[in-house]
C-alpha cells in the first residue's frame, strides 16, 4: 500500500531526526574539549556529558522544533513531552502536490493522519516495543539523538561528533550490514543556548550513500503553550495491525 510505505518512511525519517532511536544515555565515548577541570570535589565533566544533560533538559520543556531531512522532507511541530503533549505535522514534496502527515500524541495515545482526509488512525503507545518507530521516545526525545553521540567535542556553544546509528532499536540488521563501518561513525554538530539547552543539531548522513544528505533539527521558541486537542472520536479507527508491524521492523 502507497500510503502504508510512505507514512512508515517518514515517520521513520523524523524518528531519526529526533531521537535515532531511544539509546542509553552516556554511553558513548566522549571527547575532552570544553570539560570542566578536575577538582578534589567533583569529578571533571566530559563533552559527552555536558552534551546529553543539554539534550535532557528539552524533556521538561515546552517548545517548537522544525526539521529539514532528505527528499524534501520537513516537519515541524509543539512539544510539552514531560506532560506527553505533542503535535508535529510532517511535509513532503512528491510532484506538484506537497503530501502532508498529522501525528498528535495526548498521554498514552498517538494520533495519526493522511493528506487532507478526516479519518485518524489511533494507538496506545503504552503497548508498543521499545524498539518501535512510533515510541514517542524514539519520534519526540531528543535525548535518545544525543545518546548515541561518540567522540564528542565542545568548543563555546557548539558541540560536534558521530553518532554510532548501531545503538539504536529501530535500525533495520540489514540496513547496518550494508552500511558497514560508515553506520557506526556518522558526523554529527550542535549547538546551546545561554541556558545550556540544545537548540540545533545536524547530522550529516552524506556519507552513507547517494542521495543521503544532512538532517537538521531545530528547538526554539522555550516556554511556549502547547494546548494538544483528540480527534473526534467519530474520525478515529485503530491502526491497522499490518501497519504497526511495518513499522516494528522497519529500521531508521
Amino acid at each position: 500500500m502507497k500510503f502504508q510505505r510512505l507514512a512508515v518512511t517518514t515517520v521513520t525519517l523524523t524518528a531519526v531526526a529526533l531521537g535515532l532511536g531511544g539509546c542509553n544515555s552516556g554511553t558513548g565515548d566522549s571527547g575532552s574539549t570544553g570539560s570542566a577541570p578536575a577538582t578534589s570535589s567533583a569529578p571533571a565533566v566530559s563533552a559527552l556529558d555536558e552534551f546529553v544533560a543539554a539534550s535532557k533538559k528539552l524533556s521538561g520543556e515546552t517548545l517548537r522544533m522544525k526539521m529539514s531531512m532528505p527528499g524534501g522532507m520537513e516537519a515541524t511541530g509543539v512539544s510539552d513531552f514531560a506532560n506527553r503533549k505533542v503535535e508535529m505535522t510532517m511535509t513532503v514534496a512528491m510532484g506538484s502536490e506537497p503530501i502532508k502527515m498529522s501525528v498528535r500524541l495526548i498521554d498514552q495515545t498517538l494520533f495519526m493522519k493522511y493528506g487532507a482526509a478526516p479519518e485518524w488512525m489511533s494507538v496506545d503507545v503504552s503497548k508498543l516495543s521499545p524498539g518501535n518507530t512510533l515510541n514517542p521516545e524514539n519520534m519526540f526525545n531528543a535525548e535518545a539523538l544525543v545518546s548515541a553521540a561518540t567522540q564528542v567535542e565542545r568548543n563555546g556553544d557548539s558541540f560536534s561528533g558521530t553518532i554510532d546509528m548501531t545503538k539504536s532499536p529501530t535500525a533495520d540488521p540489514a540496513s547496518l550490514k550494508a552500511l558497514g563501518a560508515k553506520a557506526t561513525a556518522v558526523p554529527f554538530t550542535g549547538k546551546v543556548d545561554g541556558e545550556g539547552r540544545l537548540t540545533e543539531m545536524v547530522v550529516d548522513m552524506s556519507g552513507l550513500g547517494a542521495g543521503a544528505s544532512s538532517i537538521t533539527t531545530k528547538y526554539y521558541d522555550f516556554g511556549t503553550k502547547v494546548e494538544v486537542e483528540a480527534p473526534p472520536a467519530a474520525q478515529v479507527k485503530p491502526m491497522p495491525a499490518d501497519m504497526l508491524k511495518a513499522f516494528s521492523t522497519t529500521g531508521a
